[in-house]
């Protein structure tokens, strides 16, 4: 799996905004520099843990990651599982002063690829912490860590550890990019994680290169959906696609409907912006398999992510083909979303529902006559 803590990007049309999800499970590498002895190595094992399977929305300027943990609503989390998490977060940020005295005390000269970890250990930790607070300082302080690492992890002699390097570094640059809607940060992004993706030994790590792959694409969608740049959104189909070939249903069937998700959204991007209706009509089954996989039962606002995905393209589809049928659908889709959403804290979710089943009630008005 990758060696990082950050969330992937779940593309998010029908809503109107970009969630992450943290789901791999993959964050234990960080207790290669504390002894196994230590009460610190058990505290960061338990809140790697409690940090898994945490979905949250994008957003700039959360004050502290210690708040975000502390207020997880009742559509994803429990109260106690909240509580955990809440723990979890100091642990965190005391682990960034422990991995600092680390550094201090490593000599470059006598340890360089110990101290190389340290920096890349710093700035994971900087990142997660970025990305779920949505502040651009410890973000810019991963950026810096990163290339820290970089200094010493070179392409010639540590290949893969700085392809791992230059994937994160692209992965925090790009959540800047995302965060202050800078398309040049993102860009730059984009072209550390192709660095980096070069170097990753496809056949050996194939989970590692699939989820670059996915991080590659995401930027591309992206890019061409601001843009409405048709031969970008077209790279993007291909990168997913690529990345599908190690994603297979079989093999790991989350990063497989988060990707299919994704892909579909690109599709949708496409049928919009081309006003084409087979990409639109071939987005509608994609997420029908998806909602098989994720369903509410198990991660439920994933399942109103992806459902209100298809409520969207449905109703795109509606007005590029005057399917009176199909817009009253997607109306009917988004009402039940909006619905659900009133049960939660959710607030900004409801009113995007909302327009949603108000742009496609409008539209079946207008088709009635």
């Amino acid at each position: 799996m990758p060696h990082h803590l950050f969330a992937e990007t779940l593309l998010c049309p029908g809503l109107d905004c970009t969630f992450q999800w943290r789901y791999q499970n993959d964050g234990h590498y960080l207790l290669e520099l504390i002894d196994d002895e230590s009460p610190v190595y058990g505290a960061l094992s338990q809140s790697i843990d409690r940090f898994e399977h945490t979905v949250f929305e994008l957003a700039i300027n959360k004050p502290t990651l210690i708040e975000w943990a502390n207020s997880q609503n009742t559509l994803q989390d429990t109260a106690d599982r909240r509580e955990l998490r809440l723990g979890g977060a100091h642990v965190f940020q005391q682990s960034i002063e422990l991995f600092q005295g680390m550094q201090m005390m490593t000599d470059r000269e006598e340890n360089p690829e110990r101290l190389s970890l340290i920096h890349q250990s710093i700035g994971d930790v900087m990142g997660f912490i970025g990305q779920r607070s949505g502040s651009i300082h410890f973000l810019e302080q991963a950026a810096m860590s990163y290339e820290q690492a970089l200094e010493i992890r070179t392409e010639e002699h540590t290949p893969l550890q700085w392809a791992r390097t230059r994937i994160n570094l692209g992965i925090v640059m790009h959540t800047i990019g995302q965060l202050e809607n800078d398309n040049r940060m993102s860009k730059q992004g984009l072209e550390s994680l192709k660095q980096g993706i070069n170097l990753l030994p496809r056949d050996t790590a194939p989970a590692e290169w699939s989820a670059a792959m996915c991080q590659v694409a995401v930027i591309l969608c992206e890019l061409g959906t601001q843009r409405r740049g048709a031969r970008t959104l077209e790279q993007a189909l291909v990168a997913f696609r690529n990345a599908l070939a190690e994603r297979s249903k079989d093999s790991n069937e989350i990063c497989w409907a988060i990707t299919q998700s994704n892909l579909a959204a690109t599709l949708q991007a496409i049928g919009i912006h081309e006003e084409d209706i087979g990409s639109l009509e071939s987005a509608i089954p994609i997420y029908d398999e998806v909602l098989k996989v994720l369903t509410r039962d198990t991660v439920p606002l994933i399942w109103v992510i992806v459902s209100a995905n298809r409520a969207s393209a449905l109703c795109a589809l509606a007005g590029e083909s005057d399917y009176l049928d199909m817009a009253e659908n997607s109306a009917g889709e988004f009402e039940a979303l909006h619905s659900l959403l009133l049960e939660t804290d959710y607030s900004d979710l409801l009113r995007k529902a909302e327009q949603g089943k108000d742009s496609a009630s409008e539209l079946a008005r207008s088709l009635q006559v």
